[in-house]
């Protein structure tokens, strides 16, 4: 059935010996879709109607990824901080959109049907949007995906109402710059940093350039690599989405990090009618006329 008065669309990034995947869209492609802009970038849009995005021009994060019991690569403590981290890259921009991320304490489970406190299923109520390790998404497997984020929009206005980010808590994840890492048995490391910085990337309303016929140096691509900063294409495509000057200035300096082009895995993304489901994978794939 068509749910005219919400939007949703998911994306999934796969597990991979080196192809790490990150978003995939569920949906009917007539109905909810990835719809390229005249540039390379992309957002995520219902059909014809508006790109969805924040209509406050501010996305209010919680995270609750926690603290290993090790200093992580880069020198952080906590997973949190590398959330932090991540959105304030995107908030260094100075464009007309500001993330704000506080460690939570209180967590509601986004998981459920659409009702009463979820606008629409398993992105829990308006506004909240928690980043949080998981072994499964709401019940369901991850499959070969490591990461997901869900996007709840009005398909009229465009405007986001929530987006909760599921961390799959089942495979290694570490904090580093450069050149993706493996163990001894070469079994990926994930960077929990550059792939928070992508799927921000898609809870403020961007998708793949690459998926959508563009060829472009982004973290904004499906295919995971040594990226793991933002690139100009991901600056303008923010930009499009809310123009520079219009939101509060946020004085802060990128945190600095490599930006080799060489591609070692990918990620990928799906939309359903109304929803919008963001995860990492191991390989690239873009099914943009399913349903689950």
């Amino acid at each position: 059935m068509i749910d005219h008065g919400r939007a949703t669309a998911q994306r999934r990034t796969r597990l991979g010996v080196g192809r790490p995947v990150l978003a995939v869209f569920l949906g009917m492609l007539a109905l909810v879709g990835l719809v390229a802009s005249t540039s390379a970038y992309v957002c995520i849009k219902s059909g014809n109607g508006p790109c969805a995005h924040w209509a406050s021009g501010q996305a209010n994060m919680t995270t609750f990824l926690g603290s290993p019991s090790r200093t992580l690569l880069n020198g952080t403590h906590s997973w949190d901080e590398n959330a932090v981290l991540a959105a304030n890259d995107w908030n260094a921009q100075n464009g007309g959109f500001h993330f704000d991320v506080a460690t939570g304490v209180n967590f509601n489970n986004p998981c459920g049907p659409r009702g009463p406190g979820h606008p629409c299923p398993n992105t829990g109520p308006a506004g909240d949007n928690p980043i949080f390790y998981t072994p499964n998404i709401c019940g369901m497997d991850f499959g070969d995906a490591i990461e997901v984020t869900l996007n709840c929009w009005s398909p009229d206005s465009g405007a986001m109402i929530n987006a909760p980010v599921f961390v799959r808590s089942t495979v290694q994840w570490n904090a580093y710059d450069g050149p993706i890492q493996r163990d001894i048995n070469q079994v990926p490391i994930y960077d929990i940093r550059r792939v928070l910085l992508h799927e921000l990337g898609h809870v403020l309303g961007l998708d793949h350039p690459d998926v959508n016929g563009q060829h472009v140096v982004a973290i904004m691509n499906s295919q995971v690599s040594n990226i793991d900063r933002l690139q100009p294409d991901d600056i303008a495509g923010l930009f499009s989405l809310y123009a520079p000057g219009t939101g509060p200035s946020q004085n802060l300096t990128p945190t600095s990090g490599c930006q080799v082009t060489t591609p070692a895995a990918s990620w990928t993304g799906i939309a359903t009618i109304g929803l919008a489901l963001l995860l990492i994978s191991r390989r690239s794939r873009s099914s943009h006329c399913q349903r689950r």
